[in-house]
This record gives C-alpha cells, structure tokens and sequence, in this order.
C-alpha cells in the first residue's frame, strides 16, 4: 500500500458533471478532486456534463449508457491512472455495477473504488459483477449499507464525506447582521435553516409547522441541479418560510445568518427509496458553523455524533409537533457546542480512503 505522501496517477469518473455545483453528488465530486490534486495528478471525466476547465473536469459527450466506448478507453489509457475512482449519479444500480466493470477494463484492470453516496437493493446483475471483484471497493455512507452489501464478494466500507472547515465556519462580528439584510431577514427572528432538494419524500413539509412557532423565520435553500416539487415550495412560501430556489455563490452565508439547522429526512423509507446522501453534507456543514442540529436518525449520523452538546435527534420525523418541540431546544441550547464535532472528517481524510491509501479509515 502506497503512502499518502506518495504521489499517484487518479481518475475520477463521475456522470452529468457541470455547473451548478448546488446538489450532493456534484459538490463530493468537485471536493474529491480538489483534495486529490493537492498531493496526486488527477483527471476527471464526466458524461452527459459540461467541459469546466478551472475545475479540470473534461467531458466527453458520446459516450453510451454503459461506457464502452472507443473514444473513453483512450483517453483513460493515454492517463494510465494508478486507481480509478467512480462516483454514480444514480447510486449502485445495475448500471452503475458494469460502469465500473468497462472503467477497469478501459484503465487495464487497475482497481476501481466506487463511491455509493446512497443505497439500492442487491439484484442479481450485481451480484454477479461484486462476485468477480467488480469493484475492488465500495466506500458507502451508512453502517446500514454497510452491512447490506457485506459478504458479496467485494470490501465495503463505511468512510463519511467531508467538510471544508475554512469555508464552512461561524460568522465573524457583525457578519450575521450584515447577511439578514442581504436576504431580507429580520434581524431579530430566529432564523431556522434547511438546505437541499425540495420534495416531500425528504420531510420538507415540516418545516411549514416549524414556522407557526412564535419568532422563528424558517428559510429553505433548494438545489437547482435537480427539479424541485412546486407545489410544495408554494405551500412552504405560503406557510411564511423563506424559500430560496437559486444558485447561490455562497450557501456559507445563509448557515452564518442562522440560529439553527434542521434536517428532517426520514429514516425509515425503503433502502431503495433513500432521499439524501447518507452522511449528509449540510449536517457537517452547519456543524462546522456551530449550528445547533435538529435531525432524523437518518443514514450514517446515529453512528457519527452522539446526542447532545447542541445535537438533537428526532424520533417520529413524520411529527411536526416533535419537530418544532425540538427546535425550542435547539434553539435554546444556543451555538458553540457542534464545530468541534466535525473535527474528524475533513476531506483529506475521504479523499485518502477512496485512493486506498494509509489512514484512518482504510
């Protein structure tokens, strides 16, 4: 096994890679390859994306549903890539299971590490390519995943994503002020926060029961890259939630402006119907700026903080009433309590588990 200090040739394979980089599987990709390319060379290819060359992401229009193709075999073997790297759009489908397979076969056999940010049922093509050792590794975001796909014949491991602690960070003095008028926000409102995908199989409705309590201003930031429900965002803007529906330069801005954050995705949907990453980014995020939390016992997160000092979980996420006595706690307990929690997952630390390099999750 290399050291991490050993530089190494690295592609990364990610599908329908592009600006805006506003949604989960985007923002992994594009911190995955920045951290990469402190210590390693790197290429990035995508398909069905954009060419974006300050973010070295190179994209290769006609490439077919299952990535046999002349022009993506060259190209990775002009590379030579020491490991191969593969992020899915649509976490380990069938699909995503021979991706992998051509990947190894375009890069000479080298080893392939998928990144499965969410869960699927095993079918029966996957058995049969995990049963060949296609791929080498699977790096998933939950103990639950974990141990759905153990014995079949590749390694899995649990390894949670990232934070980048220097952008996400508490705002300075006068900063919170500054950013309520900015969007609009009473400075002296309890301002509560949400940031993802707008839909009701992630518990979004919650937050409109949230709004009715006295002082709160709940905001909501939805992602652009994937389609938001209208109707609900209609129903949540009618409720009196602040609902943001653009590309924001700066989404660091809004967990600074906050109070609070609250992530009400529910646990218990069928593992084929999980509706976030399973560690999800906004939680570290808004940990990172020392936000209190209000969250579901959702994917990897029982098994990454424990209750307390400024994180609480909710036990019924389909109640709205549990929902809002938590955030009186949340908002009781106050900042300054959640930063320290992220401590151990910055993205050096992700980056070296997907390279299979020495440390502290491999």
């Amino acid at each position: 096994m290399r050291n991490s200090t050993s530089p190494m040739r690295a592609l990364l394979f990610s599908e329908r890679l592009g600006p805006p980089f506003d949604e989960g599987v985007k923002n992994v990709a594009l911190n995955l390859g920045r951290q990469v390319a402190k210590s390693h060379q790197i290429l990035t290819l995508t398909t069905g994306g954009e060419n974006t060359p300050d973010l070295r992401i190179e994209n290769l229009p006609a490439v077919n549903r299952l990535l046999w193709s002349h022009q993506l075999s060259r190209r990775i073997r002009s590379f030579a890539p020491d490991r191969i790297c593969y992020l899915p759009t649509a976490s380990m489908t069938p699909w995503s299971f021979l991706r992998a397979l051509a990947l190894s076969r375009h890069g000479g056999g080298k080893p392939v590490t998928m990144i499965a940010l969410q869960p699927r049922r095993v079918t029966a093509v996957t058995r049969a390519v995990m049963a060949r050792g296609f791929p080498e590794r699977i790096i998933v975001q939950s103990e639950r995943t974990a141990r759905h796909l153990a014995g079949l014949g590749t390694r899995v491991v649990f390894v949670p994503v990232g934070v980048d602690r220097d952008r996400f960070s508490p705002a300075k003095p006068g900063e919170r002020e500054a950013l309520r008028h900015r969007f609009g926000i009473d400075v002296n409102a309890k301002a509560i926060l949400h940031v993802g995908h707008i839909n009701r199989n992630r518990n979004v409705q919650v937050l409109a029961a949230i709004q009715r309590l006295d002082g709160v201003q709940t905001v909501v930031l939805g992602s652009t890259s994937t389609g938001s429900d209208p109707a609900l965002a209609a129903e949540l803007a009618a409720a009196g939630v602040l609902v943001i529906s653009r590309t924001i330069a700066d989404p660091e801005a809004l967990y600074r402006l906050a109070d609070l954050y609250v992530f009400p995705c529910p646990p218990d949907r069928p593992i084929d119907q999980t509706p976030a990453i399973e560690t999800p980014l906004s939680v570290l995020e808004a940990m990172a700026c020392n936000l209190p939390v209000v969250i579901s016992r959702f994917g990897g997160l029982p098994s990454l903080f424990e209750p307390g000092d400024g994180i609480i979980y909710v036990e019924n996420p389909h109640d709205g009433e549990q929902w809002c006595r938590a955030a009186l706690l949340g908002l009781a307990a106050g900042r300054g309590h959640t930063r320290v929690r992220t401590t151990p997952y910055p993205w050096q630390n992700f980056a070296d588990a997907v390279l299979g390099l020495e440390g502290p999750w491999t």
